[in-house]
């Protein structure tokens, strides 16, 4: 496993506030990467250590979307197009252009967010790697379900965790050790500087910064908002899909399951699928193969 680099934290004015970034890397092609719905711009360092260990030409730009990390303050609105307005914001903070367009990578809710950017960028984004998401995901429950339910029935221990407080960091990441789908053999030194940045102080005790209620707004928007949800049926970027096939608990099948995917390939000529074989949806990324597929996706070799 590759260690964990500390990356440069600067900010970038937005809607309402100062969103975070981390910026890892100082090469001439820019690469801004969306995280998912509970996560932090940290999901991105076993892709930064990828490419640094090959020397890639790349900055990579990692954000923490608005009521998450160090954006945890940032007020709404929420939702996949208010996501994608703030990175649109980054490529103008960034002076990104035409002639020299920026890769956008998104992770679970992140690649959502990424395939709306690029419709509202046009040509200033010239690749989507997906990561684990932007596919219709169904959800089998009543039409008067609430949607914390429904946001729970998909991401689980996710959600709960909002509502949990610790006596320590320490036992903030025990917990994260004991994850099915990212701790034990797991578990690595990316996993645990995700789980630290994920905390505050809050009377004594710790819990994670991030705004439940921006969780439900932007759960909604990809579940039940049709139009935000299926941004990457309208673009024509072209777009590599790295999806595995396990799922948030390393359960099978996974957040895509194969038919989703096999159904949805035809109708987006514009997108290629690589599957990662023996990984679930947190160490597609947080792993060094998934991380590793990323990382081709990123400098042309896959």
């Amino acid at each position: 496993m590759m260690g964990w680099i500390e990356p440069q934290l600067q900010t970038v004015p937005v809607v309402g506030g100062e969103l975070t970034m981390a910026r890892w890397g100082t090469g001439s092609q820019v690469v801004i990467a969306c995280h998912g719905i509970t996560a932090n711009h940290r999901s991105f360092g076993a892709l930064a250590a990828q490419l640094s260990n090959r020397e890639a030409d790349v900055s990579l730009y990692a954000v923490d979307h608005r009521g998450r990390g160090g954006s945890a303050s940032l007020p709404g609105p929420f939702g996949l197009g208010a996501h994608a307005r703030d990175v649109v914001a980054v490529l103008d903070h960034l002076e990104v252009s035409e002639a020299a367009p920026a890769i956008l990578v998104g992770h679970s809710m992140g690649a959502y967010v990424v395939a709306n950017a690029a419709e509202l960028a046009g040509d200033r984004v010239s690749r989507l790697i997906l990561v684990d998401g932007a596919l219709p995901i169904t959800i089998e429950l009543p039409a008067d379900t609430p949607i914390e339910a429904i946001v729970r029935a998909v991401i689980g221990p996710a959600l709960d965790r909002l509502d949990m407080s610790f006596a320590s960091p320490e036992d903030y990441v025990a917990m994260w050790r004991e994850h099915p789908a990212l701790g034990g053999a797991y578990f690595n030194e990316v996993a645990e500087a995700y789980a630290r940045y994920d905390l505050v102080e809050d009377g004594g005790r710790w819990r994670s910064p991030v705004n439940k209620q921006a969780v439900l707004a932007d759960g909604a928007s990809v579940l039940q908002d049709e139009r935000e949800r299926s941004a990457v049926e309208r673009i024509g970027t072209p777009t590599i899909l790295v999806w595995a096939p396990r799922g948030l608990l390393d359960q099978t099948p996974g957040l895509l399951p194969p038919e989703v995917v096999e159904d949805a390939l035809p109708r987006l000529p514009h997108v290629r699928a690589q599957r990662v074989d023996d990984v679930n949806h947190y160490s597609v990324l947080f792993g060094d193969r998934g991380a590793g597929v990323t990382a081709d996706a990123i400098d042309g070799t896959l």
